[in-house]
Formats: structure tokens, C-alpha cells, sequence
């Protein structure tokens, strides 16, 4: 018999809690009536056949006992630690077995569905009176397993305290109301998940670390040790948050490499931006060049326009004084031809009382009828030839191709006409409509800039109009009624995942938010006034409380976890909710991820699988361009790409003008064409320019005068007298004719003058008045211009003015495309500088591409050089010092820190070890010893360390000296913690050690024996040593103490712990179990009851019927008498 130590001064009757009893409702197999199992603080057994059950109800202790998934796991007897065929869903559904389906698979069979509910429950007594009650609901809320935890400090039963259970909520205020109500602490509380449920438990039961219901979990499985070093370093050291601190060290190093890395993008931001700023300058000093030359241009015209006016009036007066002269000759020249013209009708008087003078009378009259009409056609056949020849048709023209030239122009008449009004007539109504739309595409741009820079948000056109009368009706503010983009937006590093995300939030974004108070009026307003738009409201009235009690998941590629919230909003719970429930997209980068998920999806590209199998992709180029992009607060980039788009349409609008004057221009091409067409059929017959038969007539009738007169010698005298008299007058009509033509080319001269005068004044009334007395002083060449050169001179001036003009454009253009090429190469940098500075990008996305507006990048190196650098450089230097060091000194403390309380620890668990005995005859004890392992990556780590803490005398030795220690000593430590591999093997101080257990005599604490290796136990030396240190884990992790009542946890259970080990060694298990006053719970098969039945209470036992469990609970006497006479009867 192994003798009892007393290692705690306290009766095990009054020390700690233990479990009183456990109630299940609707959990594996144990179906639709709450089963109860009542030890009632004392050790009980747990049997039954194999698959009857024991191990269900053995997880329902440890799922209320370990509430966090990944710390515990099911079904320890079946032989391997974490089987997956058990969960708490397949525990709520009651899974029984399959049921084959062909020969693709097989189906659960399940004794309930999503409409049942399942309750755990355990209570534990103090023997000073306390009670703690613990308890977990599972419902289906849609396609989510929800979990209710709490705790109450009362006996509480299912049947009487959640039968009234509802979804909703409202039993749990009635529960809160009836239990808390009058009492000055809290009797029941709920937990917002599992964590706050669990550290409550620590709490509660005075536990010394959530290791102890790690250890629970373990000792329900118990194997025996192979490791002591993995079992203490797990079970028994604390575990402290070596990531954590690595990461405060690591945000604050990479806060001083950001400063150091915003250091040199400013800087390269700077060299790239000072050549554009030189350019900048240079185009200035350009335009300014170009503007004195148009002035100067500008006095060039106004100087000549005063000198032109001057000499037109100085040539007027001239010209006036010529024609009165002239005036005077043609009077003269006119009464000589009076005379004459008296004297010629008197000769002919005589000629014509003469017969044969009568006959060549009439001959000449006839000559002059028939030389009328020759001249009439000859004109005809002029003009018929100037109209064919432009027309290209044949110009040999006889009755035959006179009539092909008339049919000719009748079909090309028709042609014209119908291409004129179908073909070109149609290409101007649809380049009109073209331009149209992009003009209105232009004017659309402009008003949702200026809209986007009036209001800090992407959210455009009429949907934002509406908003904006809706709250200016009701006299509320956009932050009260948001739109719901305006509260979410991209995370930075997301950015990949834009398109996609903006598509399926895209309708949801445009939803505005009314909150209760404005909830009447907005209803009255839009219900009131044709909003001559759509939008979509959604009611706010929103209760927080439940939020807590939902156990939500998202993994971690969800659409929700690629997305923020704007700052202090006040709707974010609400919207997180709805997205929760909405849009819990899981985000795929490759297809076959998208094909395994069976809803909910969404990859780069925009293919979105949603619910009941729907697909959906969206390519339309409205929807993938940013500015119809409506997530986010901040609308730059948004004005930036509508900004690109408005000078897109403007090209747009430049190209589409050109058209249409290239259509116009046709067309007036097509119509002179036609009109010439229709002129030359204006000439309907031959006959209309035929003149070679009149000039044969003329001939004949020139021929017959001629006889006439050869027989004739008086009538001959009086024509050679009257032949020299018209000699006469057709001189002075001659010389007349000269002189009108001189008149004429005078009055036209003074005409044009007068107009060219008038023309010079109008100038000069349209021009400010300029003083022109430098300009005469710097060219006094030009004050002897006459009037017949001033014109020459002017445009000499002007051309060589527009040269100077065109020279200094061309160098405009030059800069202006260099500037352009510098422009596009910072917004657009090499892959190695967007690699090094990732947000280069949205540094100068607001930048607009157009050199028009160069100076944002002057304003821009001015902020970069005067702020921004002297900043980062100041924040570098902040960092550098004093702060990183002590985050320094602070890292290797945490380490120190850890180790002391190692060793502190490894001394209190010796302290427990000191009081069990390990063997009887003669009586030991088992202490642990520690030693530093050799490890080459620790020892590296350490020294890196060490060196990284700074010579203070060393670093302020040297100008550099801060700088030299930083990047020998403080950079290289950060680079190699990097690894992460690397990184979890030196930090874990506890694996720093290896432990050896040590046997001594409690006579005279000699040593006896040292057990370095599992190994070289025997498999019964091994179990003792495992439960031995075993009971040292509890004793410490569960807080035992040595002070009479305590809120210790007094309770283990062990599930199939005696198959494989001799009854002595059990029989150890049970006694140290005394020892530490424990409440034991076996669970073994009936075959082995006979080693634990004489330390047990209570016996229950669970039967499979059919496919659920039963459960029966008896003292350990009846079970006895019901045994024996079980036998008996056989």
C-alpha cells in the first residue's frame, strides 16, 4: 500500500471546487431529453460498452471546461490526439454513422437539424458555500453555428433555466433581470466569446494560467512522457509573447527604416523633381519672351496703321487733283466728237441718196446683225468650254458630244444631288450627334470635378445630388446621412484587389444611411418630390447589445479583412454587420481555389460566385474605370483619373471638329459641283454656241459690199471722206476710252485707298493707344516708307516677328515635351524605385499628366525640400537615438526577465515535487535540474544582442558614431530576426533549457538516482515518473495552496487511463490523486472496474439504444449488488 503523504494541511472535503453534477441537452448521441451525471464532488467512475457514448460526454466536460477550439480536441481514447471526425457541429447534429450514396460517396446520418438547439452545463461547489455554474447554448443563425458562454454563481438546471430559450435574445434578458436584479454582484454573466469566457474560468477557479486547461485537455489523454523536456516546457513554464515584443521592437525599428526610406524617396523625388522645375522656369521665361514679341508685333501694326492712314490721305489729295484734269480733257475731246459725229451723218445722208449706196447701206446693216449674234454665241461657246473643262469632259465639241455632255451632266446631277442628300447628309447628323455626347461628356467631367472637390468623397452625379436636397430639406448633415462608401474604403496594401471589391460592393456602397431620427422626414421628402433619380435608404435603428454575442469567423483572405472604416463614424458596427452577413467573400487567387468554394468567391479578375450558384463578371469599361469607382474618403485619385478622362474627351472633341470641317469641306466641294453640272445645262441646244455659220455669213455679205462698191467712183469719195471722219471719232473714242480707263483705275485707286484708309482707322479704333516714339526712334528707316512699300515693310516686320515667334514656340514645344517625358517618367517610375518606395505611386497620383499644370510639381519640390525632408531627417534622427536604443535595452531585459522566472518557476514546482513521494521503501522525492542547452543559433542570438546594446562612451566618441553602431550592431540583429524560422528557435527562452529528473532520499536528501532519458526507463518506472511530475503540473497550475478553503479547481477526469498499464501503477495514479485532494473522473471499460472500484462514490453508465445514448446514474453500492446479482443469475 502506498503510504499518504500530507502535502497540503486541508481536508479534502473542504478544499476547492469540484463538479457536483453535469447536465447535456441534444449533444452527439445523447438526443432530445437532458441527461444528467451527478458525482457530487466525490471520485465516480464512467463506463459502459465501447461506441456507447463515454467519451461524448467526456468532450461536453472538456468543450465547457476548454472553450477554445484550438486548444482542445476530441475523443483522446480513440488513440489519436487531434481525430477531426469529432467537432462541436458534429456534436450539435448528432452524428451517428453514414449512409453510402452510390458509388461517388457516402452522407451523415444525423439525429437532428439546424432547427434543434444544444445545452452544456456543469456546476462545481466549494464546501464554503460557493457555486459556480458554467454553461454554452449552440444554435443556427442561417448558415452559422452560434455559441452563447456564461457563468453563474447558483446552482442552475437546463430543464428549469433554458427551455425558454429564443434567438433572439430575450431569455437571457429575462435571465439577467430575474437572477441579477436586487443582488449586489453579479449572479450571472454572459461572455462575448470564448477568450472573455476563459479568462473568467481562470479567474473564478484561481487557476495560474490558461496552461492549466491546456493540462485538463492532456490529462484526459494521459500517455506516458517521452519528453520531460517538451512537458515542462509546455505544460509547466509560461509562455510569454516573444512575437509580441519582437514586433513593438520591429514597429519601432521599421518606423526609423521608414524615416530612413521616406529619406530617400524624398530625395529622389527631389533629383527628379529639379529638372522639371528648371524646365518649369525655363517655359516661364519663354512665354515671356513670346508675349514681348506679340507685343511688339502689336505696336509693329499700330505704327503702321497710323503711318498708312497718314500717307492714304496724303495720296487722296493727289488723286483728286488727276481726275479733275482728266475731267477737263474728256470735255474737250468730246465737243471735237460732237462736230465730227455732225459731219460723218452728213456724209452718210449723201452716200445713202446714191442706190448702189443704198444697197451697201443695207449690206452693212445686215453684217452688223449678223456680227451681233456671231459675238452672242462666240461668248456662249466660252463659257460652255470654261464649265466642260472643269468638269472634264470632252472639249472637241460637235452636235454629238454636245448631246453625250448634256446626258453626262443630267446623271451627275442626280448623283450629286442624292449623295449630298443621303450619304453626306446622314455622316454630318451622326458626326453632329458624336460631338454632341462627348461635349456632353466634357461638361459632365467638369461638374463632377468640381462636385468631388466640393465634397471629400467618391460618390458623383445625381445619386449625391438627391442626398444633398434630401439633407438640405431636412436640415441634416452628410456625416448624419452617409452614403455607406463614404465609411469604407481599400486598405493600402490591398490595392490588387480594387476592382473586384469596388464591383461587389459598388450598389451596396450607394446606399444611404438614415438614422432614426431623420427616418420620417426622408420618407416624407422622397415620397413627395419626383427625385428624377434612383436611391436606395436604409433604416437605422440598430441595437448593439447581441454583437457580443455572436461568434463571428472571417479567414484571413476575406474580402472583409482587405477593407477600413473611416476613423470615429459612427455607423461602423451597423455596416460591419451587413458586411459580415452580405459580403463575406473569400478572395482567391487562382481559379482552382475559386472552382473548390461552393459560394461566396471572388478573383482578381471580378468573376464573383454568390449564393444558389449564381456567377457573374462585369467588363463593361464604365465599371473598371476609377473615376465610377465609389469606395473611400478621400477622392484625389478619383479627380486625378476623371481629370486624365476629361482630357481624353478633349482630344476627343479636337479630332471629331477636324471631321466634321473635312465632311464640310466635301461637301461644299460636291455642291460647287453639282451647280457647275446644273449650269451646263443650261445650254439646251447646239445651236447656243455654234457661231462658224454666222462667220461664214459675214464673210458672203463682206463679199457683196465689196463688188458694190468697186462699181461705184462719187459714193466712193464720200466713203474714203467719211471712212477718215470715222477715223476721227474712233480716235477721239479711243483716246476718250484711255482716259476713262485712266479715270476708272483713279476712282478705283481712290476707292481702294479710301477702303484701305478706312480699314487702318477702324484698326486704330479697335487698338489701345500705344506710344509709338521709341519705336520711330529705334527704326527711323521707316518714316521715308512710301505708300506703295508700307505694306511690304509691314508684313517684312511682321514675318520677321512671327520667325522670332515660331522660334521661340518650337522651344517651348521642346521643353514642353521634355517636360512631358520627366513628368510621365516620375509619375511612372522604373520597377526598381516602385520595388524600393511602394507608395511613390499614390504620392503623385493627384498630380495631374498635363504640362499645363507643371507647377503642382514645383509646388511639390518646394513642400518636399522646405517640409517634408527637414521632417523625415529630424524623425530619423529621433528614432536613431534614444528611442531605438531603449527599445533595445528594453528586448533584452524581456528576455532576462523570462529566464528568472524559469528558474522561479522550476524552484516552486521542486517545492510541490518535495512533498510526493516517489517510491515508499525507502521514501524519495523527485526534483528537476536544469541546464542551458548548446545551441549555435541561441548562442548567435544572444551575442547579436549583447552588441546591439549600446556603448554610450563608444557612440559619442564620433561624429558617426551613432550611425556606425547602428548599422554594424542594431541593423544586422533585425536582418537576421527576419527568418522566421530562425526567429521562433532563440526566442523561446524555454526551449533554452533540458531538464533531468533527480530521485533523493527524504532521510537525509542524498542523491539516489538520475533519470536523464525516458529511454532507459522501464514502461512502469516511466508511468510513475510521468504521474509524479504530473501531480507537481497540477499542484501548480491549478493553484493549490496550503491555506485551508481556497477557490482551487479540485477535478480531473481521465478517459481509458488503466488499458495499458499494470494495476500498481494505477493504483499511484489514484493515491497522488489523494494526495493532492483531486476529484477524480474515471472513465474505463467494466473489465477494469475492479482496480478504482474501492476510491469511487458513484457509478455512471452509459447504454447505446438504437442510434442514441441513455445515461444511468448509481452509488457505487448499488452498482456492486446490481453486479452480483447480474452473475448470479448466470
Amino acid at each position: 500500500m502506498i503510504h499518504q503523504t500530507n502535502l497540503f494541511n486541508t481536508d479534502p472535503q473542504v478544499a476547492g471546487f469540484k463538479l457536483d453534477y453535469m447536465e447535456v441537452w441534444n449533444w452527439g448521441t445523447f438526443n432530445d431529453k437532458v441527461y444528467r451525471m451527478s458525482p457530487h464532488g466525490n471520485n465516480s467512475l464512467l463506463t459502459g460498452a465501447n461506441a456507447s457514448g463515454k467519451s461524448t460526454l467526456i468532450d461536453a466536460l472538456l468543450t465547457l471546461l476548454v472553450p477554445q477550439q484550438r486548444k482542445r480536441f476530441y475523443n483522446q481514447s480513440s488513440g489519436t490526439e487531434k481525430k477531426g471526425n469529432r467537432t462541436d457541429i458534429t456534436y450539435f447534429f448528432g452524428n451517428y454513422g453514414q449512409q453510402q450514396e452510390g458509388e461517388s460517396g457516402a452522407t451523415s446520418l444525423k439525429l437532428r437539424d439546424k432547427n434543434a438547439r444544444s445545452v452544456l452545463l456543469a456546476t462545481f461547489n466549494n464546501s464554503d458555500g460557493r457555486v459556480v455554474t458554467l454553461f454554452q447554448v449552440r444554435y443556427y443563425s442561417g448558415e452559422e453555428l452560434r455559441t452563447v458562454y456564461g457563468m453563474a454563481h447558483k446552482p442552475l438546471t437546463i430543464s428549469q433555466n433554458f427551455a425558454a430559450f429564443d434567438s433572439n435574445g430575450v431569455w437571457r434578458k429575462r435571465m439577467e433581470k430575474e437572477l441579477n436584479t436586487g443582488s449586489s454582484k453579479r449572479i450571472i454573466e454572459f461572455f462575448n466569446g470564448p477568450k472573455a469566457y476563459e479568462e473568467k474560468i481562470l479567474l473564478v477557479f484561481g487557476m495560474r494560467s490558461d496552461k492549466a486547461l491546456t493540462l485538463f485537455n492532456q490529462i484526459i489523454g494521459v500517455k506516458v512522457l517521452n519528453d520531460l523536456d517538451s512537458f515542462i516546457r509546455d505544460n509547466m513554464l509560461e509562455e510569454r509573447d516573444a512575437e509580441e515584443k519582437y514586433k513593438e521592437l520591429r514597429e519601432n525599428f521599421q518606423n526609423l527604416m521608414d524615416a530612413k526610406t521616406s529619406i530617400e524617396k524624398t530625395k529622389e523625388q527631389i533629383r527628379q523633381l529639379e529638372p522639371i522645375d528648371r524646365l518649369a522656369e525655363d517655359i516661364l521665361l519663354t512665354d515671356k519672351s513670346i508675349k514681348e514679341l506679340q507685343s511688339e508685333k502689336d505696336i509693329v501694326s499700330y505704327w503702321f496703321a497710323v503711318k498708312t492712314v497718314k500717307l492714304c490721305q496724303e495720296h487722296l489729295e493727289r488723286g483728286k487733283s488727276k481726275l479733275r484734269q482728266l475731267d477737263d480733257t474728256i470735255n474737250a475731246n468730246n465737243a471735237e466728237k460732237k462736230r465730227l459725229d455732225e459731219k460723218k451723218s452728213d456724209l452718210e445722208v449723201a452716200i445713202k441718196s446714191d442706190t448702189v449706196g443704198q444697197q451697201i447701206k443695207d449690206i452693212e446693216k445686215e453684217i452688223q446683225n449678223l456680227t451681233e449674234r456671231f459675238e452672242e454665241r462666240k461668248k456662249k461657246e466660252e463659257k460652255y468650254n470654261i464649265l466642260i473643262h472643269k468638269l472634264e469632259l470632252p472639249q472637241d465639241i460637235d452636235p454629238s458630244t454636245f448631246e453625250k455632255n448634256k446626258t453626262t451632266a443630267k446623271e451627275q446631277k442626280k448623283v450629286l444631288t442624292e449623295k449630298l442628300d443621303n450619304e453626306l447628309a446622314e455622316r454630318k447628323r451622326h458626326l453632329q450627334n458624336e460631338k454632341d455626347n462627348i461635349e456632353a461628356n466634357i461638361k459632365n467631367c467638369v461638374e463632377t470635378i468640381k462636385y468631388l472637390r466640393e465634397h471629400n468623397n467618391n460618390i458623383s452625379g445625381r445619386v449625391a445630388e438627391i442626398r444633398d436636397e434630401i439633407i438640405q430639406h431636412i436640415g441634416a448633415t452628410a456625416d448624419e446621412i452617409p452614403f455607406i462608401g463614404e465609411l469604407i474604403r481599400l486598405k493600402d496594401d490591398e490595392r490588387e484587389w480594387e476592382s473586384a471589391i469596388e464591383r461587389i460592393l459598388h450598389n451596396f456602397a450607394l446606399r444611404l444611411i438614415v438614422p432614426e431620427k431623420y427616418y420620417r422626414q426622408v420618407n416624407e421628402y422622397v415620397n413627395n418630390h419626383n427625385l428624377r433619380g434612383r436611391i436606395v435608404y436604409q433604416r437605422y435603428n440598430y441595437d448593439a447589445t447581441l454583437r457580443g454575442f455572436v461568434n463571428r469567423h472571417a479567414q484571413d483572405n476575406s474580402l472583409l479583412n482587405k477593407i477600413e472604416f473611416k476613423p470615429n463614424a459612427q455607423y461602423i458596427d451597423w455596416i460591419e454587420d451587413r458586411l459580415y452577413s452580405e459580403f463575406n467573400y473569400t478572395c482567391v487567387d487562382t481559379l482552382e481555389d475559386f472552382n473548390h468554394i461552393n459560394e461566396k468567391a471572388v478573383t482578381k479578375e471580378g468573376l464573383i460566385k454568390a449564393k444558389g450558384g449564381k456567377h457573374e463578371k462585369d467588363d463593361r469599361a464604365e465599371i473598371n474605370r476609377r473615376e465610377h469607382y465609389v469606395l473611400g474618403w478621400d477622392n484625389r485619385e478619383k479627380i486625378a483619373a476623371i481629370k486624365k478622362e476629361y482630357e481624353n474627351i478633349c482630344s476627343q472633341q479636337a479630332v471629331k471638329n477636324n471631321e466634321i470641317k473635312e465632311l464640310d469641306n466635301k461637301r461644299k466641294e460636291t455642291e460647287e459641283r453639282k451647280e457647275t453640272f446644273s449650269r451646263l445645262l443650261d445650254f439646251e441646244k447646239f445651236d447656243d454656241i455654234d457661231w462658224q455659220s454666222y462667220s461664214i455669213r459675214i464673210n458672203e455679205k463682206n463679199e457683196e459690199k465689196k463688188q458694190l462698191e468697186s462699181t461705184n467712183d462719187r459714193v466712193k469719195t464720200l466713203q474714203q471722206q467719211l471712212e477718215k471722219t470715222k477715223q476721227s471719232i474712233s480716235k477721239i473714242e479711243n483716246l476718250n476710252n484711255e482716259l476713262y480707263g485712266s479715270q476708272a483705275l483713279l476712282k478705283k485707286d481712290e476707292a481702294d485707298t479710301n477702303k484701305r484708309c478706312s480699314d487702318n482707322t477702324n484698326a486704330l479704333a479697335s487698338m489701345t493707344s500705344i506710344d509709338i516714339n521709341e519705336f520711330e526712334n529705334n527704326h527711323s528707316e521707316l518714316l521715308c516708307v512710301d505708300l506703295a512699300d508700307i505694306e511690304t515693310k509691314l508684313k517684312s516686320m511682321q514675318n520677321d516677328i512671327d520667325i522670332k515667334i515660331n522660334t521661340k514656340r518650337a522651344e517651348k514645344n521642346k521643353k514642353e515635351n521634355e517636360g512631358r517625358n520627366k513628368i510621365m517618367k516620375f509619375k511612372n517610375p522604373s520597377e526598381e524605385i516602385t520595388t524600393k518606395f511602394r507608395d511613390w505611386r499614390s504620392d503623385v497620383n493627384s498630380l495631374s499628366d498635363s504640362i499645363e499644370f507643371i507647377s503642382e510639381y514645383q509646388t511639390l519640390l518646394k513642400r518636399l525640400n522646405e517640409e517634408a525632408l527637414p521632417s523625415f531627417e529630424k524623425k530619423f534622427n529621433k528614432y536613431s537615438g534614444e528611442t531605438l536604443n531603449n527599445n533595445i535595452y528594453t528586448f533584452r531585459q524581456f528576455f532576462k526577465d523570462w529566464e528568472s522566472l524559469i528558474n522561479k518557476t522550476i524552484n516552486q514546482l521542486n517545492s510541490y515535487l518535495k512533498d510526493i513521494n516517489f517510491n515508499v521503501y525507502p521514501e524519495t522525492y523527485i526534483q528537476l535540474e536544469s541546464s542551458k542547452k548548446r545551441n549555435v543559433n541561441i548562442n548567435e542570438f544572444v551575442q547579436m544582442l549583447e552588441k546591439a546594446i549600446p556603448n554610450l562612451r563608444e557612440i559619442n566618441s564620433t561624429i558617426d558614431g551613432q550611425r556606425i553602431h547602428f548599422e554594424q550592431n542594431i541593423l544586422p540583429l533585425m536582418q537576421r530576426l527576419q527568418d522566421e524560422h530562425w526567429r521562433n528557435e532563440v526566442m523561446d527562452v524555454r526551449a533554452r533549457f533540458s531538464y533531468k529528473a533527480v530521485e533523493y532520499y527524504k532521510a537525509d536528501d542524498l542523491k539516489r538516482n538520475t533519470y536523464e532519458s525516458m529511454g532507459q526507463l522501464s514502461g512502469g518506472e516511466k508511468a510513475q515518473l510521468t504521474y509524479t511530475i504530473l501531480g507537481s503540473a497540477i499542484a501548480y497550475q491549478f493553484g493549490l495552496t496550503k491555506h485551508g478553503y481556497d477557490s482551487s479547481f479540485r477535478f480531473i477526469a481521465i478517459d481509458e487511463a488503466f488499458r495499458a498499464q499494470d494495476e500498481d501503477k494505477a493504483r499511484y495514479l489514484i493515491s497522488l490523486c489523494k494526495q493532492l485532494h483531486l476529484q477524480l473522473l474515471v472513465v474505463t471499460p467494466s473489465d477494469n472496474i475492479h482496480i478504482v472500484e474501492n476510491d469511487i462514490s458513484y457509478v455512471h453508465y452509459v447504454e447505446r439504444k438504437g442510434n442514441t445514448s441513455v445515461l444511468y446514474n448509481m452509488p457505487i453500492n448499488q452498482f456492486k449488488e446490481e453486479r452480483q446479482k447480474t452473475f448470479e443469475s448466470k
